[in-house]
């Protein structure tokens, strides 16, 4: 399965400090700056809302979105994005399917994880046919952070997209397998900085996190920054 989940463009107007809200992906980001050769980096694995570095206006990103779970060569992907030429650096899908790939076992526990993200990880284990502690290492093994920080972006990204709907937050709050509505929004503080009445009326946030990633499905071409 290729790891390249989605595909964003987004080309800076003016000198600003863009939002990143955790999406559970990292990214190979290719910068075309202006009188500069293009260049390319990974984005971290965001764990709390972030503001994105700045660019010079007229600056394109282009952002090669990549599965959860995905092991990175970062050192050799970004080597070989250094040394290829121009023409071949702004679609770099072969470096991607070279430098990059999720394990089936990674796979298979992640489509878990997006089917029930209001599992324990006990129960995840099972639906695995795996012990807690098996999954466990198999997570720390590929570098990844535990599958409790999984279940619990994937719930919070999956309650946030039920926002636009219009139910009442407790009702969102037990869809979702929360124990209360006051459980939703420390949730929401964690991931998103705000509580879920205030992200209802933030379009801005709301884009964000509508963007394919963990627990939403890719949605073809994004405008974002990374």
């Amino acid at each position: 399965m290729s790891p390249l989940l989605d595909i964003w463009h987004h080309t800076v107007d003016r000198p600003s400090s863009d939002l990143v809200l955790p999406d559970g992906c990292r990214d190979l980001i290719m910068v075309e700056a202006p009188g500069a050769k293009p260049s390319g980096f990974v984005s971290e694995l965001h764990t709390a809302p972030v503001l994105a570095t700045d660019f010079a206006p007229g600056t394109r990103l282009t952002g090669y979105r990549l599965a959860p779970g995905t092991r990175i060569d970062t050192a050799r992907l970004i080597a070989r994005v250094a040394e290829t030429a121009e023409k071949d650096l702004l679609r770099p899908e072969k470096l991607i399917e070279e430098h990059c790939a999720r394990r089936p076992a990674t796979v298979d526990a992640f489509a878990a994880i997006e089917a029930q993200p209001d599992a324990t990880t006990a129960q995840l284990a099972r639906r695995l046919a795996v012990t807690p502690r098996t999954l466990q290492r198999q997570f720390r093994e590929n570098t990844l952070p535990p599958p409790g920080f999984w279940l619990g972006l994937a719930r919070a990204r999956r309650a946030a997209l039920e926002l636009t709907a219009g139910a009442p937050l407790a009702e969102i709050a037990a869809d979702a397998g929360y124990a209360d509505q006051a459980h939703m929004t420390r949730a929401f503080r964690r991931w998103f900085g705000t509580t879920p009445a205030r992200l209802r009326t933030d379009p801005r946030r709301l884009v964000l996190l509508a963007q394919s990633g963990l627990a939403v499905p890719p949605t073809g071409e994004q405008i974002s920054t990374r």
